[in-house]
């Protein structure tokens, strides 16, 4: 505790002499909002001034909860709004960003905020936010490009390596469509100690830079078996920032070169024909590329000694991939690269999955079928995974522990159930005796371990 403190102290003791050097070394040039033009050239691409005039609100909630980080790893983790890493945000150039940040601490934790992309004074938005307290704060996406956003509640360390981190993408102007997935690149640090079954954070692993996992978008190769997709020579732009908290991401995709590569996604800083890029800890990266040909693609860091840690995904190119989406959402799931919309934040504090992990009450219908009560989270998976009911008409009751979503698949039915971030949906359907397979198809939940089986018996006679 006496480390943790000392390391605390040097934190704010350095933060404070670097606000103190840039509030009296830096004054900011006087704009007006006719002055918020972008003045594109070799050495300048921003918005000076007010922006665009266009506000988007963002709304973080700071919480604790558990996370499958590998097979069979449960990790108690610090999260903005339930998941790691955090939703990915994607806002214009010149977008008035108006953000929120609620402390919804279960471990009377203080959390704040430090966007990377935003210019706004450290001494009054960057401060500790105290349990059960929220702080807003207005900011202009002036710079383009794709930046981290964390905590910096000291011990920074800490709360990044236990996962207090999301990417924000300010799209710049004209930006050429494509294919487009985000990755996040970090490292965990489990030790031996567990509470309520999940594993905590090692602070000496954590200063020592011995990851047991270094991931893309939280999970031990993710996109491995479920590949992000794309079509023959289609642009495909896939924003890389890297967590860390420490080490070096050296992005490469195997098979593939990089058409262009721009550093921190400024679309100024054009490098062409790279094979492979170093994503510094803090830092972005955009890449383009086509593939021409169909096949599998891996990408890696290319830092081998961390690689078999869990930085491996695919990249699928087939011809039959479906279209790519017309646009992203403004809060994006990591989990699907940004791709799909992620859930929202929940309202009360969220602990380790209480989901139930006995048997269900199966009730039969008249003339055959059963009501069934299930609940779906990312750490206890479906519960009950398995499960046996009357053929005939089958009532399912699913409800979502987690703040975010999740679905339940049964492709022998052509069935599928959306479940939304802590939502409880019923649905009623039908089916003849057999088994059946269901899973969650959202990216990355079938292999933490959302799957189970349901088995139709036949009806009673009467």
């Amino acid at each position: 505790m006496k480390r943790i403190m000392a390391i605390g102290v040097f934190f704010e003791l350095a933060l404070l002499i670097i606000g103190v050097t840039w509030i009296g070394n830096w004054s900011a040039p006087e704009a007006t909002a006719s002055e918020a033009t972008t003045t594109t050239g070799a050495q300048d691409y921003r918005i000076q001034g007010d922006g665009n005039g266009t506000v988007v609100n963002v709304d973080l909630v700071a919480q604790e909860t558990t996370q499958e980080i590998a097979d069979g790893v449960s990790y108690q983790v610090w999260t903005f709004n339930g998941t790691v890493p955090a939703p990915v945000i994607r806002v214009k150039l010149g977008d008035t960003i108006h953000f929120t940040l609620t402390n919804n601490t279960t471990h009377n934790l203080s959390h704040s905020i430090d966007f990377h992309a935003a210019q706004t004074p450290w001494d009054k938005n960057y401060q500790p936010v105290n349990p059960g307290e929220t702080l807003s704060f207005d900011w202009v996406a002036r710079f383009p490009g794709v930046f981290m956003y964390h905590c910096g509640v000291p011990p920074v360390l800490m709360h990044i390596a236990n996962g207090m981190y999301g990417a924000i993408i300010v799209e710049p102007d004209h930006l050429e469509p494509a294919r487009e997935y985000v990755l996040v690149s970090s490292e965990f640090y489990p030790g031996k100690e567990r509470e309520a079954g999940a594993l905590l954070g090692s602070l000496d692993q954590m200063l020592g830079a011995r990851p047991t996992y270094v991931e893309f978008n939280g999970g031990f190769n993710r996109y491995l078996d479920e590949p992000l997709v794309a079509k023959p020579d289609e642009l495909i732009r896939v924003w890389v920032m890297n967590a860390g908290p420490t080490l070096t991401n050296a992005f490469h995709v195997i098979g593939a070169l990089f058409d262009h590569v721009y550093p921190d996604g400024n679309p100024t800083d054009q490098l062409n024909g790279l094979q492979t890029y170093n994503v510094a800890p803090g830092a972005g990266a955009m890449f383009e590329m086509r593939i021409p040909d169909e096949g599998l693609y891996p990408f890696v860091t290319h830092s081998f000694a961390y690689t078999g840690l869990g930085a491996v995904g695919v990249i699928k190119i087939d011809p039959n991939a479906p279209s790519r989406p017309e646009s992203y959402p403004l809060m994006g799931d990591p989990f699907s690269g940004g791709v799909l919309p992620a859930g929202e934040p929940t309202v009360t504090p969220t602990g380790p999955s209480t989901a139930p992990t006995t048997s269900p009450t199966s009730t039969p219908s008249t003339g055959g079928g059963s009501e069934v009560s299930m609940s779906a989270s990312i750490t206890a998976g479906f519960s009950p995974a398995t499960f046996d009911v009357k053929e005939g008409k089958i009532t399912l009751t699913l409800t979502n522990a987690d703040a975010f979503p999740h679905d339940l698949m049964i492709d022998a039915l052509g069935l599928k159930i959306q479940l939304p971030a802590s939502a409880t949906v019923t649905q009623t359907f039908s089916a003849t005796t057999g088994v059946y397979e269901l899973y969650c198809s959202i990216p990355g939940h079938r292999e933490a371990g959302m799957v189970g089986t349901m088995t139709v018996t036949p009806a009673m006679a009467h």
